[in-house]
């Protein structure tokens, strides 16, 4: 039963670092394509795992931390590759 547990705590935190890598990404933009592809890379983990999360059967707290990780996923790649001044 303790590996189960492991396994569950090793999965939520890769989750949230994803999380956390896609929100430096939102800050920190890049302006190189390298850098853009880069940080697309990046960034994708957190759409995915972020998606996944919120679609399981969980709780609210799980389903909440896979929703701001999935929002902070796409908000990293739509940021990454809009133009300046493109909206506001």
């Amino acid at each position: 039963m303790e590996s189960l547990a492991l396994a569950a705590a090793i999965v939520m935190l890769v989750i949230i670092i994803s999380g956390i890598v896609a929100a430096v990404v939102v800050v920190r933009r890049p302006v190189s394509r390298t850098g853009k592809v880069v940080a697309t890379v990046a960034s994708l983990p957190a759409v995915i795992t972020g998606g996944w999360m919120w679609s399981l059967d969980v709780g609210i707290g799980g389903r909440l931390i896979g929703l701001v990780v999935f929002v902070a996923g796409v908000a990293a790649v739509v940021r990454t590759w809009r133009r300046p001044g493109a909206g506001s």
